[in-house]
C-alpha cells in the first residue's frame, strides 16, 4: 500500500503559421501608434510623385512613382524619445518584380537609422516588420528606400508603437513564464486514491532545461581552473576552431582530430552537449591554399572526403553540425561548385546523420538591420531553397551569430518573430557585444530578449577563454575572476534557476508552484512513510500528472475498494472470515498507533498461511487455490521487516467456483504479518472501459484550432480539414533477413509498422559466428529497407547472457581474452549503427541467466551498459526480459526484482545510461488483471517502458489473447512501444503469425489491422465556430491540415501531436482580394 504522489501542471504557448504574401495589407498594429493615417501627416521625402490609390475592394494605400533616388518615398515626422523602444510594422508592395524596401529613421543626433528591410513583390503584400531605438530624444522623419529605383514603392498599414523599458521588460517576463516555466501541482495520494495532507515536499533543481553555453578553445584542454569555471557554469558549447577543416585538415591527407577528440571528451565527462562548428565555411579568406588550388572535380572529392572524416567521427556526439557557415554573405563553394553546392552538402549531411539538427548559421541577421545579405526575409529564403532541394529532409534550424556592436533590441525581436514563422528550432550561436563600458548592460539585454523569446531553443556566446589582452568579450580575467561581462552571466544563470523549493501538502494533499525547466529531485516525506528521492524533467511536454511512490510504509494504508469481496480485510474483527491454512498459528497483534493486522508463525510449509516479515527480506506470493483451476498465482513482492510493502496483483479463472486464497513464502523461518487486503471483481465491460478512458487521456490529445489573420482577428466559417498521416505510438513487428529481397513482404510491413527489432541479424553469434570474421551484411540490408520506410529501430542484441546462445569459441576464451573479446563486440556494433538505432538491448535475459557474470564477475552486465552508453549517450538502454508480465509465479523476473535489478545498473558507479524496461511477453494464456499491475509497479521506475517480442499461445484463442494484451499494454500510461514478434517466415507457422505464405492475414494479422485502424484518427473535417474556433480530439501523431474559406487561399499545415501539444494554436491564413 503506497502513497501516490500526481505532479499536475498547466498549459499554454500559441503557435503561428505565417503567410509572407497577401492580397489585401492588413489593419496596422496598435492602430498605427503613433503613425497618423492616410497621407495626412505623410510628406514627400526626395522629390518623388507621391499619391494614394485604392484597390478593388475600396483600400486605400500610398503610391511613390517616379523615383530618381533610393530613399524617394513618403515620409513622416515623428518624435523619437531615448528612453523608449520603438516597433516597426509596415506593408509595402511594389509595382513589378521584386525588390528590397527598407524603413529609415533619419534623425538629428544618431543620424540614419535603420529599422528593418524586406524582399517586397508586385501582386501581393508583404510585411516590414522592425524595430529601433535611438541615443537622443528629437525629431525624425520615418521613411521607405529601395535602392532598385526603377519601381513604385506602395506602402500602407504603417504602425510605430512606443514602449516603455518597464513595458518591455514586463513583456519579457512575461513570456519567460510562458514558455521557460512550468506550473507544476504535486498531490499526495494512497494507492486507493485518498489524499495525504502534510507530507513534506522539497524540490531541488540539478540542471537547467534551457541550453545555455559559451564557446571554448584548446586552452581548457590542460588548465584545470578553466575547466571547474567551465563546468560548473554552462550546459552546451561551441569549439572554436578545432572541429573546422583548416584545424582538421590543414595539409591535404593529413587529418589531425587530436584537439577536438580531447575537448570532446571533457564536454562528454560533464555531459555538456556539443554543436559541431563547423563542416564548412563558405568565405573564401579561410580556405586552405590546397582547397583553393583544386579543380571542380579534385573539390568535389575533397568536400566528399570531408563531410565523410568528421561526421562519421562525431556522430552521435554532438547535437548540431553548422553545414555550411556564412552562407548568405559568401559562396566559394556555389562560385566552384555550382550553384547547388551548399544544398548538396546539406542533403549529404542528413544522409549520414538523420536525427541531429543540420544548422544554417549566418551573422547579422539580429546585428544589422541594413544588412540586405542576411535580412529576416533573406535568410528564410535561403532556408527555403535548402528545404526544397530535391530529396532534402534535413533536420534544418536556424543559427544566428549575433556579433552585436549596440544591439537594437527592438529589431532583434522583430526579426525573430519574422524567422519564427519557419517553425524550426532557433539559436544565438556566437554572442557577443561592443568591449566598451556598456558592454554588460548590451550583454544583458541581448540574452534577456533572447531567453524571453518563444522560437528561440538556445544559447551560445562567442566567449572561449584565452590567455592575455582580451579581444572583445571576456567573461574572466587571466585567474578566472569575473569581468563585468561574467557576472551578468552569473546573474542570469541565477535568475534563471528555480531555487530551493519547500513546502507541505495541503488539507486535499496538494503542493502548487513554478518550475524553471529542468531535472529536479524531489524529497517526500510523511510520519507514516520512509522518506523518499524522486527525480522530474520538467519541459514544455511535462505530464499534468506524475505520480511517485515510497516503496515501504511505516504502517499499511487502508484497503483498496475497501477490500471489495474479502471479509474484515483489516483484521479489525480479529481473524472472523479467515482461517488456518497449513497447520501454521496465526493471531492477530496491533502496532504501537492501534492498528491491527494478522499474523502467522510457527510456519513449517511454503503454502502455509495466509505483508510484512519480522525480520530480512523475503518473497511473498498471494495465491488462489481453486477447484477448476487449481493454485492460480496471483502475485509476488518482497517483504521487508520494520515497513509495510503492498503486494499487488490479479487473476482470472476458467472456471467459476469457490477458491481460497492465501499468502505463501518459501523461507519458513520468518513470520508473515498481513493487513488490509482487497480483492475487487470487474466485469469486462468495466475493464474495456477503463482501458478506453485511459486511451482517450494518453494517446490522444484535444487541440483547439482557431484561424486568424495577422491583426489577430478571428475567421469564422474556415474549413478545416485533418488527416493523420502517421502514427504517434510506435506500434510494430520484428522482422527477418526473408525481407531483404522480398517485395510483397516489404509491401505488407512498411504499410502497418513504424517500429521494428531484428529477429536474429543483430545477435553477436550472427554476426561474428568465427572470431574476427563479423559480417553485418544482413543486418545492414535490413536496415536500409527499413531507414527507407522511416521504420525506427530496437538493436537486438549486443549481449545474451544466456550460455546456450554462446559460439563456441567464446565459451574456449579466458576471462582476460573475453573481456577482449567483448569490448570488441561492443564497439564494433555499436560504432556501426549508433544514430540509426532508437534502442540498444545491452545484456538480453540478465535476470534469469548470467553467463558474462560467471565468466567475468557480478559487475559484468553494469559495466556493459556503462561501457555501452558511454559510447551512445542518447539511446535508450534496454534491460530485455521475459515472464515479468507472464507468469505471476516466476520470482527471478517478477516486477519487484526487475526494478531491484534496474536499480543495480542505474546505481553502479559512473553510469548514467538512460535505461529503459523492455518486457519480452511471450504469453501463453495472458493474466490480463496480473498485466496491469505488473505494469503499475514497473511504471514505479520513471523510464520508458516496451513490451519487446509480443506473442501468445498458438490455439483457437490466440486472436483473442493477441487483442487483449494489446489493448492492455496501449491503454497503460507506462507503456511508450509495442512490438511483436511475428516476423515472416516460409513454412509452417511456429508460434504467431499475422500473415499466411501469401501474406494473407491470419486471423491474428486481422486483430493487428483493426488495431491499427482504431488507433488512428480518421479524417477530422468541420468549420470555425463563430469565434473562429474548431476543436477535435487526435490521436498522437503527425498531420496534414488544410484549411479553407472564401476570403483565403487554401492553406496546407503540418501538425505533430503528442503528450506536450498545446492545447490552443492561432493559425494565420492569407487573405485574397475581392
Amino acid at each position: 500500500m503506497i502513497p501516490n504522489y500526481h505532479l499536475l501542471t498547466l498549459p499554454l504557448t500559441t503557435l503561428f503559421y505565417h503567410k509572407q504574401c497577401l492580397a489585401e495589407p492588413l489593419k496596422p498594429q496598435y492602430g498605427g501608434g503613433i503613425i497618423n493615417a492616410g497621407l495626412r501627416g505623410w510628406s514627400n521625402s526626395g522629390l518623388s510623385a507621391d499619391t494614394t490609390r485604392a484597390s478593388a475592394s475600396g483600400n486605400t494605400f500610398a503610391v511613390v512613382r517616379s523615383r530618381r533616388k533610393p530613399y524617394q518615398s513618403v515620409s513622416q515626422k515623428v518624435y523619437l524619445h531615448k528612453e523608449k523602444l520603438y516597433t516597426l510594422s509596415a506593408w509595402v508592395r511594389i509595382d513589378e518584380g521584386n525588390a528590397v524596401v527598407g524603413a529609415v529613421f533619419k534623425t538629428a543626433g544618431d543620424g540614419f537609422v535603420h529599422a528593418g528591410l524586406v524582399e517586397a513583390k508586385s501582386g501581393c503584400w508583404s510585411m516590414l516588420k522592425g524595430g529601433l531605438t535611438v541615443k537622443t530624444s528629437g525629431p525624425a522623419d520615418l521613411y521607405f528606400e529601395s535602392k532598385n529605383t526603377t519601381v513604385e514603392i506602395w506602402v500602407d498599414s504603417v504602425s510605430l508603437q512606443p514602449f516603455t523599458q518597464e513595458q518591455w521588460r514586463a513583456h519579457q517576463e512575461e513570456s519567460i513564464n510562458k514558455v521557460r516555466k512550468k506550473m507544476v501541482r504535486i498531490q499526495a495520494i494512497d494507492a486507493k486514491g485518498n489524499t495525504i495532507p502534510g507530507a513534506n515536499i522539497s524540490i531541488q533543481q540539478t540542471r537547467p532545461g534551457f541550453p545555455f553555453g559559451s564557446s571554448t578553445n584548446e586552452n581548457i584542454i590542460n588548465n584545470t581552473a578553466y575547466q571547474n569555471y567551465f563546468a560548473s557554469r554552462f550546459t552546451v558549447t561551441t569549439f572554436e576552431n578545432e572541429m573546422k577543416w583548416y584545424a582538421t585538415e590543414h595539409m591535404p591527407g593529413k587529418e589531425d582530430y587530436s584537439k577536438a577528440d580531447a575537448m570532446l571528451a571533457f564536454a562528454k565527462k560533464h555531459n555538456i552537449p556539443v554543436r559541431a562548428h563547423n563542416i564548412f565555411w563558405d568565405n573564401a579568406k579561410i580556405q586552405m591554399p590546397w582547397v583553393h588550388s583544386l579543380s571542380r572535380t579534385q573539390l568535389w572529392y575533397a568536400t566528399s572526403k570531408r563531410i565523410n572524416s568528421v561526421m562519421s567521427r562525431y556522430k552521435g556526439q554532438v547535437i548540431a553540425w553548422d553545414v555550411v557557415n556564412e552562407n548568405l554573405h559568401f559562396s566559394f563553394f556555389e562560385d566552384k561548385l555550382g550553384t547547388d553546392a551548399s544544398n548538396v552538402f546539406y542533403q549529404e549531411a542528413h544522409e549520414l546523420d538523420t536525427d541531429t539538427m543540420m544548422f544554417l548559421n549566418e551573422f547579422n541577421t539580429l546585428e544589422w538591420p541594413e544588412d540586405q545579405f542576411a535580412s529576416p526575409s533573406k535568410y528564410l529564403q535561403k532556408l527555403r531553397e535548402i528545404q526544397s532541394y530535391p530529396g532534402n529532409r534535413a533536420n534544418m534550424a536556424i543559427g544566428l551569430e549575433s556579433h552585436f556592436g549596440v544591439p537594437n533590441i527592438p529589431f532583434v525581436r522583430s526579426a525573430l518573430d519574422v524567422l519564427a514563422n519557419a517553425k524550426v528550432p532557433i539559436w544565438l550561436t556566437e554572442v557577443d557585444a561592443a568591449n566598451d563600458t556598456d558592454q554588460p548592460k548590451y550583454l544583458e539585454a541581448i540574452l534577456r530578449e533572447a531567453y524571453a523569446h518563444p522560437a528561440v531553443q538556445g544559447i551560445v556566446m562567442w566567449t572561449g577563454w584565452r590567455p592575455g589582452p582580451c579581444e572583445k568579450m571576456c567573461l574572466t580575467d587571466s585567474n578566472f575572476k569575473n569581468t563585468a561581462a561574467g557576472n551578468v552571466v552569473d546573474k542570469l544563470i541565477a535568475e534563471w534557476k528555480t531555487g530551493r523549493a519547500v513546502g507541505s501538502t495541503d488539507k486535499n494533499g496538494y503542493f502548487e508552484t513554478q518550475l524553471f525547466h529542468g531535472d529536479y529531485d524531489i524529497l517526500l516525506s510523511h510520519p507514516s512513510v520512509n522518506s523518499s528521492l524522486h527525480s522530474l524533467k520538467v519541459d514544455s511536454g511535462t505530464r499534468y500528472a506524475f505520480e511517485m511512490n515510497a516503496c515501504c510504509l511505516a504502517e499499511p494504508l487502508k484497503p483498496q475498494y475497501g477490500g471489495g469481496i474479502i471479509r474484515n480485510p483489516e483484521f479489525n474483527a480479529g481473524l472472523r472470515g479467515w482461517s488456518n491454512f497449513g497447520f501454521s498459528t496465526d493471531a492477530t497483534r496491533a502496532s504501537a498507533s492501534g492498528n491491527t493486522f494478522a499474523v502467522v508463525r510457527s510456519r513449517r510449509k511454503p503454502y502455509q498461511t495466509w505483508v510484512r516479515i519480522d525480520e530480512g527480506n523475503a518473497v511473498v506470493g498471494a495465491v488462489f487455490k481453486t477447484a477448476g483451476d487449481g493454485f492460480v498465482h496471483a502475485a509476488l513482492v518482497e517483504a521487508k521487516s520494520g515497513c509495510w510493502s503492498m503486494l499487488k496483483g490479479g487473476l482470472t479463472v476458467k472456471t467459476s467456483g469457490p477458491a481460497e486464497v492465501y499468502f505463501e513464502s518459501k523461507n519458513t523461518t520468518v513470520e508473515i504479518w498481513v493487513d488490509s487486503v482487497s480483492l475487487q471483481p470487474f466485469t469486462e465491460e468495466q475493464w474495456r472501459a477503463h482501458q478506453e478512458e485511459s486511451i482517450n487521456k494518453v494517446r490522444k490529445k484535444t487541440v483547439r484550432i482557431q484561424a486568424i489573420d495577422a491583426k489577430g482577428n478571428t475567421i469564422p466559417g474556415a474549413n478545416i480539414a485533418i488527416q493523420q498521416t502517421r502514427s504517434g505510438f510506435p506500434f510494430g513487428s520484428s522482422t527477418n533477413e526473408n525481407i531483404i529481397n522480398n517485395a510483397a513482404y516489404q509491401n505488407y510491413f512498411a504499410s502497418r509498422f513504424t517500429v521494428t527489432t531484428f529477429e536474429n541479424e543483430m545477435k553477436w553469434y550472427d554476426t561474428e559466428y568465427m572470431p574476427g570474421k563479423e559480417d553485418y551484411s544482413k543486418a545492414d540490408a535490413m536496415l536500409a529497407f527499413i531507414k527507407k520506410h522511416n521504420i525506427l529501430v530496437r538493436a537486438h542484441n549486443i549481449f545474451w547472457d544466456d550460455p546456450k546462445y554462446q559460439m563456441g569459441w567464446v565459451n574456449s576464451l579466458n576471462k582476460t581474452q573475453l573481456w577482449t573479446a567483448t569490448w570488441n563486440r561492443i564497439n564494433s556494433i555499436m560504432s556501426r549503427y549508433k544514430g540509426q538505432v532508437i534502442a540498444w538491448d545491452v545484456v538480453n535475459e540478465n535476470l534469469h541467466f548470467s553467463y558474462f557474470e560467471d565468466k567475468l564477475g557480478t559487475d559484468a552486465s553494469k559495466v556493459f551498459y556503462q561501457e555501452a552508453h558511454k559510447l551512445d549517450a542518447d539511446t535508450m538502454m534496454f534491460l530485455n526480459e521475459y515472464n515479468t508480465l507472464e507468469v505471476p509465479q516466476d520470482w527471478v523476473a517478477s516486477p519487484s526484482n526487475y526494478l531491484q535489478k534496474l536499480r543495480e545498473i542505474q546505481s553502479y558507479p559512473g553510469n548514467s545510461a538512460n535505461m529503459a524496461i523492455g518486457l519480452e511477453s511471450h504469453f501463453g494464456v495472458p493474466d490480463i488483471p496480473f498485466m496491469r499491475s505488473a505494469l503499475d509497479v514497473l511504471a514505479n521506475a520513471k523510464v520508458p517502458i516496451w513490451l519487446t517480442e509480443v506473442d501468445c499461445a498458438n490455439d483457437a484463442n490466440q486472436p483473442k489473447y493477441l487483442e487483449a494484451i494489446l489493448r492492455e499494454a496501449y491503454a497503460h500510461p507506462a507503456v511508450q512501444g509495442i512490438v511483436m514478434w511475428t516476423g515472416w517466415h516460409p513454412g509452417p507457422c511456429d508460434k504467431m503469425c499475422l500473415t499466411d505464405s501469401n501474406f494473407k492475414n491470419t486471423p491474428a494479422g486481422n486483430v493487428v489491422d483493426k488495431l491499427i485502424a482504431e488507433w488512428k484518427t480518421r479524417q477530422a473535417v468541420g468549420s470555425t465556430d463563430k469565434n473562429g474556433y474548431f476543436e477535435t480530439q487526435l490521436f498522437h501523431g503527425d498531420y496534414d491540415i488544410i484549411i479553407s474559406h472564401p476570403s483565403v487561399n487554401s492553406s496546407l499545415q503540418s501538425l505533430k501531436v503528442d503528450s506536450g501539444t498545446r492545447y490552443e494554436y492561432m493559425i494565420q491564413i492569407q487573405e485574397i482580394s475581392i
